[in-house]
C-alpha cells in the first residue's frame, strides 16, 4: 500500500499532478522501453515516487519552504479583521462632502428662503426676514462649495486608486509565482530524475 504524503493536504494535488506529467515525459517513457518495462513501469514508478515522497521533494525544498512561507503570511492576514483601509475612509469623507452636505445645504437654503419671503410680506417682520433670506444665500453657497470641493475629492481619490487596482489586475500574485515556481522545481529536479534513474536501475538497486 502507499503510504500518504507527509505533505499538506492543498498540496498532494499539486505533487500527484506533478507526477502524473513526469510520469508521460519523454525522457521517462524512454528509459521504461530501454528497461523492457513499459507496459507495467508506469505503475511502478507512481508507487514508489509516492514512497519514496520525502526524498523527491528535498530537491525543491528551498522553492517550497519559500511557498509555505508566503502562504501562512497570507492565511495569517486573512484571518485579522478587516479594517477599512484610510484612502477608503478618506473617499467616504469625500462622498459626504460631495453629496451629504450639499443635499443639507441646499434644503436649508430653501428653507430659509421662502420663510425670508412669506416674512418679508409682513411689516414687523423685515428684519428677521432679511436675516432668513441672507441665511438661504449663504447656504446655498456653502452647499455649492462642498458640492465642488467634495468632487475634485472625490475625483483625486478615484485616480489615486487607479494605479493599485491595475497592478492587482496585472498578473498573478507572488504566492501564485512561489507556487508555480515549487512545482517546476519539483518536476525537474526531482521527479524526472528519480524516475528516469528509477526507470533504468536494475531490480536490487531500486528505492
Amino acid at each position: 500500500m502507499d503510504r500518504p504524503l507527509r505533505l499538506p493536504q492543498q498540496d498532494r494535488a499539486d505533487f500527484e499532478t506533478e507526477l502524473g506529467r513526469a510520469l508521460s515525459a519523454p525522457e521517462v517513457r524512454a528509459a521504461l522501453r530501454a528497461s523492457g518495462e513499459e507496459a507495467r513501469g508506469v505503475e511502478r514508478l507512481r508507487r514508489t515516487a509516492r514512497e519514496n515522497a520525502e526524498f523527491v521533494l528535498a530537491a525543491a525544498a528551498p522553492e517550497y519552504e519559500r511557498y509555505a512561507a508566503l502562504r501562512a503570511d497570507a492565511d495569517a492576514v486573512a484571518r485579522l479583521p478587516v479594517d477599512v483601509p484610510a484612502r477608503e475612509r478618506a473617499s467616504g469623507w469625500w462622498g459626504v462632502l460631495g453629496v451629504v452636505v450639499p443635499i443639507i445645504a441646499v434644503g436649508a437654503a430653501v428653507v430659509f428662503l421662502l420663510l425670508g419671503s412669506v416674512l418679508g410680506l409682513v411689516e414687523d417682520m423685515e428684519v428677521l426676514a432679511h436675516a432668513l433670506v441672507d441665511a438661504g444665500w449663504v447656504s446655498a453657497g456653502a452647499g455649492a462649495v462642498s458640492l465642488l470641493v467634495g468632487g475634485l475629492g472625490l475625483l483625486g481619490a478615484a485616480r489615486s486608486r487607479g494605479p493599485e487596482a491595475g497592478e492587482a489586475a496585472d498578473g498573478p500574485g507572488e504566492l501564485v509565482l512561489a507556487r508555480d515556481a515549487w512545482r517546476s522545481a519539483l518536476a525537474e529536479r526531482g521527479l524526472l530524475p528519480y524516475l528516469v534513474a528509477q526507470a533504468g536501475a536494475a531490480p536490487g538497486q531500486r528505492r
